[in-house]
């Protein structure tokens, strides 16, 4: 596979990750668009590996999908918390909120 095809499925992801995060207000399109926006280094990063036949990028890989879980985890039960307290999840509430 061409990698030029590759880093730019990872442009256009990228992309609307970035799109998404600036025009969301809800708390889940936050968290969904920065999942989009890890996939597509995640895409990245294995299109090179795959190019210059690298297992030390295929790791670091691995590292950026656990970490990815680490956040969607985190960022959930942040919002979770929140909607139990107050009755709906915005960016604009979170900014409000004294903790």
């Amino acid at each position: 596979m061409n990698i030029i095809y590759v880093l730019e499925l990872s442009l256009l992801l990228f992309t609307i990750g970035i799109y998404g995060i600036i025009t969301s207000r809800v708390g889940i399109r936050l968290i969904i668009s920065l999942e989009i926006l890890l996939n597509a280094a995640l895409i990245n990063v294995v299109g090179i590996a795959s190019l210059y036949y690298s297992t030390s990028l295929i790791i670091f890989a691995l590292f950026i999908i656990a970490v990815g879980v680490i956040e969607t985890a985190v960022g959930i039960a942040i919002f979770t918390v929140v909607y139990k307290k107050y009755g709906k999840i915005n960016i604009s509430l979170l900014r409000e909120i004294k903790w």
